[in-house]
């Protein structure tokens, strides 16, 4: 996996595709931040089942979705720290990541694409924590 860097240090997106989107169980971090809902979308992606919640890959093959949510960040660089522990990402050590915090291409509703941080299955061991 490729994670993509341009646009970084401005992007103020973020995919979710699991627990943290709207009406399940870690939403709530997403409303303390302050974010903001802005539609439905998508992402080339296969959706792994982790028993309590999913994670996903970049899909290895074409025609593969996962269905999720786009949330605007208010002060990116605070809510992305904030999200990344909630996350288990340790920017400081992806190997060890349960998830891994990258660009990726998401398609809207009305099919435009913007990019977007995800949250990406990592190589690293659940933490027993449930993730979004």
């Amino acid at each position: 996996m490729n994670p993509r860097r341009d646009g970084a240090a401005e992007c103020h997106r973020l995919f979710v595709y699991g627990m943290l989107r709207r009406e399940f169980e870690l939403h709530h971090h997403l409303v303390r931040l302050g974010a903001r809902f802005r539609t439905e979308a998508k992402v080339a992606a296969e959706l792994i089942d982790r028993g309590r919640y999913p994670g996903a890959r970049p899909a290895g093959r074409k025609g593969k979705w996962v269905r999720g949510e786009l949330f605007n960040l208010r002060q990116r660089a605070r809510d992305l720290r904030v999200l990344d522990k909630v996350e288990g990402f340790f920017p400081g050590a992806p190997e060890r990541s349960e998830f891994v915090r990258a660009l990726a291409e998401v398609i809207l509703n009305n099919g435009s694409r913007q990019t977007a941080w995800i949250y990406w299955m990592g190589a690293g061991r659940p933490t027993g924590d449930t993730h979004g």
